[in-house]
């Protein structure tokens, strides 16, 4: 729109003063009259700048829309395709499937930060080697653990009892940030978290397929995720990363601690099993798994760029309410009534602990 705006300018000014000179010619009065039609008052520009203007911003809602459809989309097909690897490809080794998306990401972010040069580096003179390796690490185990525990509660659970065990999180959130001194939750978030508590064991008892392991895994996953929101609270005080400078210094972290790990913990098992050759067998779903997991956080960086984080947050929840409704129509997995209940609760308690959290109440 700017270039328009400027190519207006170069029409309007390129009329020369000869051009409404006087005359009696009645072929120069014709071209005054003519040229005076071309040039716009103040009030006329006013009025043709108000479409472009209303164009643009059009233009900007229909690619915040699209980018948030993107993000509606990424996430739960990265979470099937997963599941698909581990369960029904019979490539069962969490660690390595989680660091698969991770070392795409990682690849990813490096090529537009170092090569493509689209996001620069806003905190590369806080980030020397020694905070990397002291505090950034521990942040990345963190991350790293909840990514595998996340992954590996599908070898056990249904998609959607997974989903609807993530609206539990909060309550790990509040007793590790209680616990570890960095905050004390108010009245009203107690009163949220103790509510979906009892959402949350309503909607487990309901679950047609319960699996003590699988539950289990899912706290562990839960767990580590609130550790690193109080991790990055007390090691990375001073830092605000943009999303893909972010993603730039921790997926590396997080790809080194999952194929660290898994070498010692999967690979055994892998290489006695020959899982490895199920990879040429099943190319699409290997391949799928490296770009969604680069795209989702594409997806978020593009939903936080255009809107904000709690924005990202909020179509988090909607997401995972969409894939429960997604597992139980088009997957065919059960969803009991009380299940069904003791999830909108969660939802419900889940709302409120956000709205307090944000309102400070």
């Amino acid at each position: 729109m700017a270039g328009d705006e400027g190519m207006q300018r170069m029409s309007t000014a390129s009329h020369s003063a000869a051009d409404f000179t006087p005359s009696n010619s009645p072929e120069v009065d014709e071209s005054v009259s003519t040229t005076a039609l071309l040039i716009k008052s103040p009030a006329d520009r006013t009025e043709a700048k108000a479409p472009v203007a209303l164009h643009s911003s059009s233009l900007q809602l229909v690619q915040t829309l699209l980018y948030c459809l993107l993000y509606l989309l990424v996430g739960p097909a990265l979470i099937l395709v997963n599941k698909s690897i581990l369960k029904d490809v019979g490539f069962h080794f969490p660690m390595m499937v989680s660091g698969i998306g991770q070392l795409s990401s990682a690849v990813g972010a490096t090529i537009i930060i170092r090569v493509l040069k689209l996001q620069s580096l806003t905190c590369s003179h806080l980030v020397t080697w020694s905070f990397y390796l002291r505090n950034m690490m521990l942040v990345g185990a963190a991350t790293a653990a909840s990514l595998c525990f996340g992954n590996a509660g599908y070898l056990f659970l249904t998609v959607s009892f997974v989903q609807i065990l993530k609206a539990f999180t909060p309550v790990f959130v509040v007793l590790m940030l209680f616990c570890s001194g960095v905050e004390t939750p108010s009245a009203r978030v107690s009163l949220s978290v103790a509510l979906i508590c009892i959402a949350t064991s309503i909607a487990s008892i309901g679950e047609a397929h319960f699996n003590l392991i699988g539950l289990l895994v899912m706290f562990a996953a839960e767990t580590c995720e609130a550790t690193r929101l109080v991790l990055t609270q007390k090691l990375l005080t001073n830092l605000k990363f943009p999303a893909m400078e972010g993603l730039y210094y921790m997926a590396p972290i997080c790809s080194f601690w999952m194929f660290g790990l898994a070498i010692f913990i999967e690979l055994p098992a892998a290489l006695r099993e020959d899982a490895f050759k199920l990879i040429p067998q099943h190319p699409s779903h290997f391949a799928l798994a490296v770009v969604l997991g680069f795209a989702v956080n594409i997806a978020s960086f593009l939903v936080i760029k255009c809107t904000s984080s709690v924005m990202l947050k909020l179509m988090g929840t909607a997401r995972n309410a969409g894939l429960v409704l997604f597992s139980a129509l088009f997957l065919g997995e059960e969803i009991t009534s009380l299940q069904a209940l003791g999830y909108v609760l969660c939802l419900i308690f889940f709302g409120m602990y956000n709205y307090f959290k944000a309102m400070k109440l």
